[in-house]
C-alpha cells in the first residue's frame, strides 16, 4: 500500500515494490495529448509526425496554425507533408476530442538546421531478433506500438538493425569461428550472393522483399522507421557494409522512405586505424564524415545514431558534423547488469555534452526478453533483472535523456513490460524540451538522488536503493525539492499526487528500489 505514515519526527512514503508489480495505471477514456512539445526538422523536407494521445477512440483531431505544405488527417492525428523551406519556429496548438473530454496543448516546429530537439523515442529490433529480423517484424512492431498504446505516449521509431543485407560467398565463407557459432543453426538460404546491383545499390535479402513496402506500411501509422549499417566493407555479422558507397546508400535509404540510420563501427575500425596510418592528419571525424553530409543531403530528415561504442571520445566531434547521438559505450545487452554504471556516466563526466540536437546514448533499454549475443538462433530469455531494477533502468534512461528507445521480442511482450514502458509521464520527463540531464545530488554506496530541471519550472528527482537485499529509508533534502516551499508533489510512476514533501520526509524503498517525483510548481 502506498501511504503517507506519521511516526514521531516526520512522514514516511512507503514507494516499495513488489514482484511484478505494475505501477502505471491504465490510460483513462477522456483524451490526453503526449509526447514532446517541440520538434525540429530542416527545411523542405519529407515530415511524417503521429500526435502521441492517449484516451478512447475515435478521436477528433485539430491543429491551429498548421504551416503551409502540411496536412492533418484528422481522424488518425497524423501530419505530413514537406516542412516550411523558410527557417524559424512555427507555433501551433493542438486538441484532441472524444465522448469523454477535450485535451489542448502547444506544438512548435522549429524549422532549422537541428534535428532530435528531444531524445528519439521507439523500438530497435536487435535485443528481441538478431539474425531473424524481418519485414514481418517490423511490421508486427508498428502494429503493437499502436494497439498497446506505446505510440500514444511517444514511441515513434521501429528501427530495423543489423542482418537485412546479403552477404557474399566470400564473407560467408571467411567467417570465423566464433562467427560461425554464434550463428550456428541460421538458416541463410537466400541471403547469400551478390551484395549489390549492377548500378553500385545495396540489396536486402529474402526476407525484406520491398523496402518502401515496409516503410509506407509504418509511416501509414504516423511512425517513422530506422535502418542499420556499417562504415566498413561489412557489418558486425558480416553483411554488406558502406564503404565507398556513402552516399548511394543514403539516398537509397531515403527513397525506401527510413528517418533515422545506426550507423556501426564494425569492421570499420580495422579500416580506421589503416587510414590513420596511411594518410598523414587524417582524424576520426574524417571517417563518419561522408556519411553524415550524405543523409542531410537527402530530401528527407534522417537521424544519424553514430556507434562507436564511446571511441575516440565522440561527443567532443560528432556534433559539428551534425550527428545527432552516439554511443557512449560498448553493447549492454552483453551485460544488462552494468545499467546503473553507464547511466551514472552520463548523468556526471559526460552531463555536459548532451543537449536539444545532441544526445549521449548508453545503448538501448534492453527489456524483458532479449536473445543470446553468442548464440543467436536460442530462443528469446528474460533479463537477468528483478522487477525493481527493471523501474530503476527506465527511470534512469528518462533521467539522463538517453535515447529512449527499448529492444526486446515482441512476439511475447507481456503487460508488465507494455505498462512499464507506457508511461506517459516517465517518458514525458525524457521528452522534456529543456533537455537538461539530472544532476547526481547524493551519492553513497547504497543510495544515488537525481533531481532534474523540467521546462515549466518543476523538477524530476528520483531516488535509488542501490542494496539488493535491505529496505532504505531515504530522508529528503530541501535542495532537492527546489524551493523552500514547494508545490504538489506527484509519484509519476503511479501517477498520483501524493503531498507537499518538506525537508525531512523519508521514502522508504525495497531492495533496488526507486521512487520518481516531479515537484511541480
Amino acid at each position: 500500500m502506498i501511504c503517507w505514515c506519521p511516526n514521531a519526527h516526520a512522514e514516511n512514503y512507503d514507494a516499495r515494490i513488489g514482484n511484478s508489480e505494475i505501477l502505471t495505471p491504465k490510460a483513462a477514456v477522456a483524451p490526453r495529448i503526449n509526447g514532446a512539445v517541440i520538434y525540429g526538422a530542416r527545411p523542405g523536407k519529407q515530415f511524417v509526425y503521429r500526435i502521441p494521445t492517449q484516451g478512447e477512440r475515435p478521436i477528433q483531431f485539430e491543429v491551429g496554425d498548421l504551416p503551409a505544405g502540411l496536412t492533418l488527417d484528422a481522424a488518425k492525428g497524423i501530419i505530413t507533408g514537406v516542412t516550411p523551406v523558410k527557417k524559424g519556429e512555427y507555433a501551433m496548438t493542438v486538441t484532441a476530442k472524444n465522448s469523454h473530454g477535450e485535451a489542448r496543448r502547444p506544438f512548435k516546429l522549429v524549422v532549422g538546421d537541428k534535428l532530435a530537439l528531444t531524445p528519439p523515442c521507439g523500438w530497435n529490433s536487435w535485443g528481441g531478433y538478431m539474425m531473424m529480423v524481418s519485414d514481418q517484424v517490423l511490421r508486427k512492431t508498428a502494429d503493437l506500438l499502436v494497439n498497446k498504446g506505446l505510440a500514444d505516449v511517444g514511441f515513434q521509431y521501429v528501427s530495423l538493425d543489423d542482418c537485412w543485407m546479403r552477404i557474399s560467398p566470400e564473407k560467408y565463407a571467411a567467417r570465423d569461428a566464433a562467427s560461425k557459432k554464434k550463428h550456428e543453426g541460421f538458416d541463410y538460404s537466400g541471403m547469400i550472393g551478390e551484395e549489390r546491383d549492377a548500378r553500385g545499390n545495396i540489396l536486402p535479402n529474402r526476407k525484406f522483399p520491398d523496402m518502401k513496402a515496409m516503410t509506407d506500411y509504418i509511416h501509414s501509422y504516423g511512425l517513422k522507421t530506422g535502418i542499420y549499417n556499417s562504415p566498413g566493407v561489412c557489418t558486425c555479422q558480416s553483411f554488406a557494409g558502406s564503404f565507398g558507397h556513402e552516399a548511394q546508400d543514403a539516398e537509397q535509404y531515403a527513397r525506401w522512405g527510413f528517418d533515422l540510420l545506426k550507423y556501426d563501427q564494425c569492421s570499420g575500425g580495422k579500416l580506421l586505424s589503416e587510414l590513420k596510418k596511411s594518410k598523414p592528419g587524417f582524424k576520426t571525424s574524417d571517417f563518419w564524415k561522408p556519411m553524415a553530409d550524405a543523409l542531410q543531403a537527402q530530401d528527407r530528415d534522417i537521424l544519424f545514431n553514430l556507434c562507436q561504442y564511446g571511441q575516440d571520445n565522440p561527443w567532443t566531434w560528432a556534433p559539428d558534423l551534425g550527428i545527432q547521438s552516439w554511443r557512449t559505450g560498448g553493447d549492454l545487452n552483453h551485460g544488462v547488469g552494468t545499467y546503473f554504471k553507464q547511466a551514472l556516466r552520463l548523468a556526471t563526466e559526460l552531463r555536459d555534452y548532451s543537449k536539444p540536437g545532441q544526445w549521449n546514448d548508453p545503448d538501448f533499454m534492453y527489456i524483458h526478453k532479449i536473445r543470446d549475443h553468442k548464440h543467436m538462433v536460442a530462443p528469446t530469455v528474460e533479463i537477468p533483472l528483478n522487477t525493481n531494477q527493471r523501474y530503476q533502468y527506465v527511470t534512469l534512461w528518462s533521467m539522463i535523456c538517453a535515447p529512449f528507445i527499448f529492444s526486446c521480442d515482441m512476439d511475447a511482450i507481456d503487460e508488465f513490460t507494455i505498462r512499464l514502458l507506457a508511461n506517459a509521464d516517465v517518458v514525458g520527463i525524457n521528452q522534456d524540451e529543456l533537455g537538461q540531464v539530472a544532476k547526481v545530488v547524493r551519492q553513497t554506496d547504497g543510495e544515488v538522488v537525481m533531481v532534474k530541471s523540467l521546462a515549466d519550472g518543476s523538477r524530476a528527482v528520483a531516488l535509488f536503493n542501490l542494496n539488493a537485499d535491505n529496505d532504505v529509508d531515504i530522508k529528503l533534502d530541501a535542495d532537492w525539492l527546489g524551493a523552500e516551499a514547494p508545490g504538489v508533489v506527484f509519484d509519476a510512476w503511479r501517477q498520483r499526487a501524493v503531498t507537499h514533501l518538506k525537508s525531512g520526509d523519508t521514502v522508504r524503498l525495497s531492495p533496488n528500489g526507486i521512487a520518481l517525483f516531479i515537484v511541480k510548481k
